[in-house]
């Protein structure tokens, strides 16, 4: 069976948190290696993995016109993912991430 399957997408498009959940829980894990993996800290990675369930959640009416969630799922990722690096085209920004980066390195 793939996951999520018409149903689950179907509970969730009429509010059920229990099954949003369940799709969350699912998917987590890869979501989390994607992410800390390109952005390279595991708090970050875990905000834009909250952003994009959250704009998921909000746009749940449009889930069951989705042909394939996880291929959605991880477009919505990397954009997002685009947006949290685009914060650190600011020197100041940019800097202080690269001596974040520095100590993380050195531990």
């Amino acid at each position: 069976m793939e996951f999520p399957n018409r149903q689950i997408l179907h509970r969730i498009t009429e509010g059920d948190k229990a099954a949003f959940s369940q799709l969350c829980g699912y998917f987590h894990i890869p979501a989390f290696k994607l992410c800390a993996v390109v952005l390279k800290d595991e708090q970050e990675a875990e905000l834009v993995i909250r952003n994009v369930f959250d704009k998921i959640w909000e746009e749940r009416c449009d889930l069951e016109t989705k042909d394939d969630f996880q291929s959605y799922l991880f477009a919505s990722l990397k954009n997002q993912i685009f947006v949290q690096m685009r914060k650190y085209q600011d020197p100041v920004a940019r800097q202080q991430y690269l001596d974040k980066m520095h100590v993380m390195s050195t531990r």
